[in-house]
């Protein structure tokens, strides 16, 4: 008997066969398999183009490098006379290039100029490059030739800055080029450029108050021309002209002080005045970016401190002075005053500890005894004892995370230093 067919056998077996029919169908179809054959033809020529062009050029390297390895590795005698020794003496080229490397990174170091030094230590490391990469036995030396390649582009961003920042510095406006001459000539025109870049020139008129006393100030300023009065309660103290800081509130000390500092005196434009004016907190993170920056403006602070001096002494000669004696008082109340405002902006800071040495500085340039020391910390809200703790009673905790730096500070000072 047979067996009678289910219709699931009947639903497997006809697309199977439509399957099978349409697969002969499309291999007997001349034209389908035409355009199947060239798709194919073309797709082998393709990948046979660029399978050739590959190997060709690997090829070419190749070739490349094995002239440059027999160049660089094949032995020469040196012709040394008999009768100066009888042994033979060999050379490679590769060997030179060795050789020249460290001649080259003891040349930098007799080298006192930055960028040379720098140019001539990614000229070592590049004839290192040579050597360790065409080694004499014929090994490449991968280790040294890759930090060597790291120094090359530290050194070469290094000189690249360098030479961008002279250029900014020769497309300054006239009137800052003339300021540098005269007035900052201690610095280096690119460090001089890096100052400019981050200030504004500000013009007052006469009788404008550039600065108020008992007001926060967070600017630091320089005259670039024009006269200005430094009052105390009403009162001329001195006088201030071309050349001379505004503010610049510890900084010929090493004082880096953010923020605002309140002003000791008022000062009022005598003249029609223009100004030099930095961000006091713009400034200082410059400042502390740039060591070579920061040691040059300390120069010309110095230089300036010597100049009011002067100024205050001819200002007394001339007569412009008509009672000394009250002078001579609002004078110290000035200092006073201006140190109690620099101990306000540092103790708000939480970092006392690290600027104890550069304030003891201050107070030796300007004779703040221990007494006014005192009075000042008083005006301040603080006792001598949490000074000399580093922090206010009951705020241990808080001030001592706020006064040490962390690994991450640290790691990022020395970024700061290897790349600029």
């Amino acid at each position: 008997m047979h067996k009678p067919t289910t219709n699931a056998t009947s639903k497997q077996s006809l697309p199977r066969r439509h399957r099978r029919r349409s697969a002969l169908k499309q291999a007997f179809d001349p034209q389908r398999s035409g355009q199947r054959q060239n798709a194919t033809l073309a797709t082998s020529a393709t990948n046979g183009a660029s399978a050739t062009n590959a190997s060709t050029s690997t090829s070419l390297r190749q070739h490349l490098a094995k002239e440059l390895a027999d160049i660089l590795g094949t032995p020469h005698t040196i012709p040394i006379p008999r009768w100066v020794t009888p042994k033979h003496y060999s050379y490679t080229y590769s060997e030179i290039f060795g050789h020249a490397s460290f001649i080259l990174v003891a040349a930098s170091y007799a080298v006192d100029d930055f960028v040379w030094l720098r140019i001539i230590a990614v000229a070592g490391s590049a004839s290192m490059l040579v050597f360790t990469y065409f080694h004499p036995h014929g090994r490449v030396l991968w280790l040294p030739f890759q930090w060597n390649c790291l120094f090359i582009a530290i050194n070469s961003y290094r000189i690249g800055r360098v030479y961008y920042d002279r250029y900014l510095a020769d497309v300054l406006s006239p009137e800052l080029k003339l300021a540098r001459e005269r007035h900052f000539s201690f610095m280096e025109k690119e460090d001089f450029g890096k100052l400019a870049r981050i200030a504004h020139v500000e013009t007052y008129r006469k009788g404008d108050l550039v600065a108020e006393e008992n007001q926060p100030n967070d600017k630091v300023r320089v005259v670039l021309s024009g006269e200005l009065n430094v009052m105390r309660d009403g009162a001329l103290t001195y006088v201030l002209d071309e050349g001379n800081f505004i503010a610049e509130s510890g900084l010929h000390a090493g004082l880096m002080l953010k923020g605002s500092v309140d002003s000791c005196c008022s000062v009022e434009a005598e003249t029609d005045v223009q100004v030099i004016s930095w961000d006091r907190t713009e400034l200082v993170d410059l400042l502390e970016r740039e060591d070579h920056l920061r040691r040059s403006l300390k120069a010309t602070l110095s230089w300036d401190v010597v100049r009011k001096l002067k100024s205050q002494r001819v200002m007394l000669a001339s007569g412009r002075i008509q009672d000394p004696g009250h002078w001579t008082h609002l004078r110290n109340e000035q200092g006073e005053h201006r140190y109690a405002a620099i101990l306000k902006n540092l103790l708000a800071s939480h970092h006392i500890a690290e600027r104890k040495r550069e304030l003891l500085k201050y107070r030796t340039v300007h004779h703040i005894d221990d007494e006014h020391h005192r009075e000042a910390l008083k005006a301040c809200g603080w006792t001598e004892e949490e000074f000399e703790a580093g922090h206010k009673k009951g705020e241990d905790l808080h001030f001592a995370k706020k006064q040490h730096h962390g690994p991450d500070h640290w790691i990022r000072q020395y970024v700061r230093r290897v790349f600029g």
